[in-house]
């Protein structure tokens, strides 16, 4: 059975929307390097979000669709960074556009997970944890990633 796909938008530079509609799937292949790379990066808290407002020229809404494990994980790492998913959207974008990067199989698999403890007017306790780990065969197709649990 497939997985059902959230439907939403990312805000792209109008060249780079043409790339994502065309080749969304083989980009997203690059994700879990782009997001390692980007996990890198310090939390960011006590500052405001930030935008890819730094590309020239016009901006797309481009709609798109997402298995709930990579929304799930986009937004973990977002939400930690403090920057917009299409921010994250358009880094993996520009990553993927090197050859040199495009050369490079993937080398990890991603899963993310969530745990509600407790949720209502007088306390919130979340915890959500993304794992990396090496996959022994890259040729191999990566193992299905479990679902987050609903909230």
């Amino acid at each position: 059975m497939k997985e059902k796909q959230l439907v939403t938008s990312v805000s792209l530079p109008e060249a780079e929307a043409g790339l994502w509609r065309g080749k969304r799937a083989e980009i997203m292949l690059f994700s879990e390097r782009y997001l390692r790379i980007q996990m890198r990066n310090q939390i960011r808290r006590a500052v405001t979000r930030k935008y890819n407002r730094g590309a020239e020229g016009k901006f797309a809404i481009v709609t798109t669709r997402f298995a709930p494990t990579e929304y799930d994980t986009l937004h973990f790492v977002a939400a930690a960074l403090r920057v917009s998913v299409s921010l994250l959207i358009y880094g993996l974008i520009q990553l993927w556009k090197k050859p040199s990067r495009r050369a490079i199989r993937r080398f990890f698999s991603i899963n993310y997970s969530a745990d509600s403890e407790g949720w209502d007017v007088s306390a919130g306790f979340l915890e959500e944890i993304i794992t990396f780990w090496a996959v022994e065969n890259p040729g191999d197709p990566p193992p299905v990633p479990s679902h987050s649990p609903d909230l």
